[in-house]
Order: C-alpha cells, then sequence, then structure tokens
C-alpha cells in the first residue's frame, strides 16, 4: 500500500517537501501597494531565487525528495479537462465582473498548460488581453495599477497554504484576501496529482469550511498531539473544528496557544520551532509564558473538553510529548534589543531534517550561535532576500513524509 503522507513530528527524518522557487510573481511587487499584498519590501528576485536554490540543495544534500508546487501543478493541467476547470474555478474565486471573467478565461485558455503556473501567480495584467477580439471595460479604464488580477508574491511560503498531519493533509482557508487564490493550486494537486494519489489522502481540512486557519500556525508535535497557534490568521472556530477532526483521527491533545491578533505574533511557527527530541527555539513570549495556552481533549460523543493552564510551556510539551525535561534556546538569548531584530529575521523560525539537525537563516547570528551550543547542527542559509516575505525556513516547506520517530 502506498503511503503518500506520512508527517507525525516536527523533527523526524524529512523525506519528501514541496517547495516554491520565487519567481516573477515576486517580481511584480510594487512598493505602493505592498500592504495590499502583505509586503514590506521589493525582495531582488534574482537573489531570492539563488537564496531558495541553497536551501533546496541543502535539503537535497540531506537526503530529501524536493518537490516543487509548479512542477506538480504542470504535470496535472496536461490533461485539458483538469485545465480548463482550473480556469473555471481560478475566474469565478480571483475575478471580478461578468466581461472580465470571460476575457481572463479567453486568455489563460491560450496560454500553454506548462506557463498556466506562471500566468497566475504572476497576476494578469492588461496588456496581457491585448490579443483579445473583445475586450472587457477594464482594459479601457486607466487605471495607476495595472493588474486586473493580483499578482501571488506570497507562493513560496508552501507551509501556509497546506500543512500535513499524519496521514492526511489539510487546504488551509487563507484569512487575507491577497492569499486566498493560493490554495486553489493545491485543490488541484490533491485531487489529480499521483503525490497525493489523486485524492486518495484524508482531506482533514478544507478551503471552504469557512473558519480561518493557516499552516504556519500548525505543529505536529506527535503522532498523539498537535499545537495550533489561534491569532491573526487562525481563528479559535477553526481550531475547534480541525481538533474534532484530528480525535476522530485518534490524536488525543490539541494545544491552543492563544497569541495577539498582529503581524508580531503572525503564526506559531515564527514564535516556536521543534528542534530536538527534548528543545525548541523559542521567542521570549514562548519561554516566558505570555499568553494563553489550552489544552483540548476528546469528551466522548465528538464533543471536546478546553482546559486553560496555568503551568509553564515547558511543562505543558513535557506532558504533551511523554518527556522528563524540556528546554528552550530563546531567540538572541532573550536580549530585549537583539531578539526583536532576529525575531524580525525569523529567529525562531527553522525546519528540521531530523532530530538535532536544522535549518535557519544565517543573519540571525546570536540564535545560531546557541543553537549550536545546545548541541543542534546549524546549516544556515543566507535569508537576505528571502526573509523579505516576512517568513523563514519553516514557512518555505511544507513536508509531506518524514519518518516515523523510535
Amino acid at each position: 500500500m502506498n503511503v503518500y503522507v506520512n508527517v507525525k513530528s516536527e523533527i523526524g527524518r524529512l523525506k519528501r517537501v514541496m517547495l516554491h522557487r520565487p519567481g516573477a510573481e515576486l517580481g511584480n511587487l510594487m512598493p505602493d501597494y505592498l500592504e495590499r499584498m502583505l509586503a514590506e519590501d521589493t525582495p531582488d528576485v534574482r537573489r531570492a531565487g539563488e537564496e531558495h536554490d541553497v536551501f533546496a540543495n541543502i535539503l537535497r544534500s540531506n537526503g530529501v525528495d524536493v518537490v516543487y508546487i509548479e512542477d506538480m501543478f504542470k504535470d496535472v493541467v496536461k490533461d485539458e479537462a483538469v485545465r480548463h476547470a482550473f480556469i473555471d474555478d481560478f475566474v469565478a474565486i480571483g475575478v471580478p465582473g461578468v466581461s472580465l471573467k470571460d476575457a481572463v478565461r479567453e486568455y489563460l485558455r491560450s496560454v500553454p498548460y506548462d506557463k498556466l503556473f506562471d500566468a497566475v501567480a504572476k497576476g494578469i495584467t492588461r496588456s496581457d488581453l491585448d490579443g483579445l477580439k473583445n475586450k472587457p471595460i477594464q482594459y479601457y479604464v486607466k487605471e495607476d495599477y495595472p493588474f486586473l488580477t493580483d499578482p501571488l508574491p506570497n507562493l513560496y511560503f508552501t507551509r501556509d497554504i497546506s500543512f500535513s498531519l499524519g496521514t492526511g493533509i489539510a487546504i488551509s482557508a487563507m484569512c487575507m484576501p491577497a492569499r486566498m487564490r493560493e490554495t486553489l493550486f493545491i485543490r488541484y494537486i490533491h485531487k489529480y496529482s499521483e503525490y497525493f494519489g489523486k485524492g486518495k489522502v484524508d482531506l482533514l481540512y478544507d478551503y471552504n469550511c469557512g473558519d480561518g486557519i493557516e499552516g504556519g500556525d500548525v505543529l505536529s508535535l506527535s503522532d498523539k498531539c498537535v499545537a495550533i497557534g489561534s491569532g491573526e490568521r487562525t481563528t479559535v472556530a477553526a481550531v475547534e473544528r480541525l481538533s474534532k477532526t484530528l480525535f476522530e483521527r485518534g490524536y488525543e491533545k490539541v494545544l491552543l496557544f492563544k497569541n495577539p491578533n498582529t503581524r508580531t505574533y503572525m503564526h506559531l511557527d515564527v514564535l516556536m520551532t521543534h528542534i530536538d527530541r527534548d528543545k525548541f527555539l523559542a521567542h521570549p513570549c514562548i519561554a516566558h509564558k505570555w499568553f494563553d495556552v489550552y489544552e483540548i481533549t476528546p469528551a466522548g460523543n465528538g464533543e471536546i473538553k478546553v482546559s486553560l493552564t496555568t503551568d509553564p510551556v515547558e511543562r505543558i510539551l513535557e506532558r504533551a510529548l511523554g518527556l522528563d525535561k524540556v528546554t528552550f534556546v530563546e531567540v538572541a538569548g532573550g536580549d530585549p534589543i537583539q531578539y526583536r531584530r532576529e525575531h524580525w529575521n525569523m529567529g525562531a523560525n527553522s525546519l528540521a531534517m531530523s532530530p538535532g539537525n536544522i535549518i535557519t537563516y544565517d543573519r540571525n547570528v546570536i540564535t545560531n550561535e546557541l543553537i549550536d551550543k545546545a548541541g543542534v547542527k546549524v546549516n544556515p542559509i543566507p535569508g537576505g532576500e528571502l526573509s523579505r516575505g516576512r517568513g523563514g525556513p519553516r514557512c518555505m516547506s511544507m513536508p509531506i513524509l518524514r519518518e516515523e520517530l523510535r
């Protein structure tokens, strides 16, 4: 029997991961529209791609099968019927106005299957419609903004739009309008790609559930326990919905970290990542428990029990993992100036390739030295451009297969 997905921890040896190499969509960020695109800067696309290649090559050198979302998508839309269905769905959710919908549909149907991903991701401009006989009114009305559909510059953060838990995957319900269309790629890959058994993989959460949740907030601590952050991007209602689904699959506990609804605390994985069996990399807000943590357990008959715990986070994690002791490596050692700087550059956001073997950004020098002193191998990657998107190595990766911990 084929196992398409298996992720029962954050640190089991990584076998397969889904990435997206940033491309033209990142180059279409315009300074006057950064807030609209959830961006704070305009990265150098060429260098961002080179940095991303270093990331991918470190994964490969550690035995990881690196698959790209764009390649998976190209494979499924070779089929004309699938391609046309995708275009119809994209037009329905991402294009306003009847005449513009018709024009975009006509344009995208003229795009070769292997160029469709880029055509959608880069954003559709007025000039893309130059060759159409019947142009929409939006083509003629002058606007400062050149895009008829927005580019998708956040696509290289593949963790946010989907996540694996156990032998299933979840398609995220994105909270921010700028990212809602990204999940359409995942929907078609899940349904038609061989990597997911053409829809055979258990779907734990779907984009249309109505309650916002993003993969950066979901940490697979074990095959029995998941930690989920609720804040700017993930709602409490989504945590409840996913918890009930997980309990039906045999999970025994969900830890709900209730973080402020601000960009500083955007996702749980920018505040905490698992780096070794008994070690976590943590922002001071986790290490010193500035926010509430709730333990959610099944109560029978599809109901749940919710308990606010007053214990320190390390005690909560010890219980969840069945360990005698859990320790934190605190970002920049908790220095009140430096932890803010290194948090801004994703100091707590790491990707484990195996227990005690992680990838971080090289620019977080203080934190990386502390990780090394804790006995964890650090594989630093350049992040001068990648980090401008406000995401780190974990954000840029969606594990599909990990070995189970023994």
